[in-house]
């Protein structure tokens, strides 16, 4: 007994077996005319559905799986290619905007004197008020100590250090640099030096010199470093020092010191150069 209890399902599944194979061979021999048979057929016609309906379902379960599987697969190939593409974008990207920064030095380059030389920026000071980088040219370049830096904008500074393959340029931001200055709108002179907390200031205005808020400042040519008329910056401070006997105005350099990338210098004894456009 304790066996049979243990081994009820088996049983019964295989006694259902065994009366079923009677069955149908009873039915086979007496051919259609076996009510038996039929009345089997019927009483297993529910247990057909849903076995069938449990077949199909299990089907359409497993194609799914197999559909997601696909999907998840196609989607990550996607999604890698589209990295891809992305980084094949930003690249052209770069390449386009170089092209045009290239382009601006280039015609830049034919309104100076014929010692210039074009470079690239390799390394800067860290720190937000750097006040020196290192550009990709050296002696063997032809680059000298005191070579004026500039760009298509204005003003960058001045070669300080050189060795065989680079060189360090100290910006105008330095508090060592100076740089003879006029005020474009009024021609006041004065001399553009860097401050210890990184401005620019046009220092030794004359008391009455008229400068103003939004005044643009030039190189005045006059240190034969600096091309003549070549924009520094503009006035965004005037006050006064010394008791009132100077003027000094803060300058915003015309240069964003911190991004540029291309730079071209120009040899100190190079005759000055025509103003170039706005």
């Amino acid at each position: 007994m304790e066996y049979l209890r243990r081994n009820r399902i088996l049983l019964a599944s295989a006694s259902l077996l065994v009366c079923s194979l009677l069955l149908v061979s009873v039915s086979v021999r007496a051919g259609h005319r076996d009510p038996v048979g039929r009345l089997l057929l019927d009483a297993l016609a529910p247990f057909q559905v849903v076995f069938s309906w449990i077949g199909r379902g299990t089907g359409r379960l497993w194609s799914g799986y197999v559909n997601v599987v696909d999907a998840r697969h196609e989607a990550d190939e996607l999604r890698a290619r589209v990295a891809v593409l992305e980084g094949q974008l930003a690249r052209l990207s770069e390449a386009e905007r170089e092209n045009q920064r290239l382009g601006a030095l280039l015609h830049f380059r034919e309104q100076l004197p014929a010692t210039a030389y074009g470079a690239r920026v390799i390394a800067r000071d860290p720190g937000p008020s750097s006040t020196t980088m290192t550009i990709d040219r050296g002696s063997r370049d032809g680059v000298a100590h005191g070579m004026a830096v500039v760009a298509p904008e204005g003003v960058i500074g001045r070669v300080v250090e050189v060795s065989y393959t680079v060189s360090r340029v100290a910006l105008l931001t330095d508090h060592n640099s100076g740089i003879d200055a006029i005020v474009d709108r009024t021609r006041a002179r004065g001399v553009l030096q860097g401050g210890s907390d990184g401005n620019c200031y046009m220092n030794y205005l004359n008391r009455d010199a008229d400068v103003k808020v939004g005044d643009r400042v030039l190189t005045s040519g006059l240190d034969n470093v600096f091309p003549k008329g070549m924009s520094i910056g503009e006035v965004v401070d005037v006050g006064r020092k010394h008791r009132g006997l100077l003027q000094s105005a803060t300058v915003l350099p015309s240069v964003a010191l911190d991004r540029v990338e291309e730079v071209m210098l120009v040899a100190p004894t190079a005759p000055p150069a025509g103003e170039p456009p706005a």
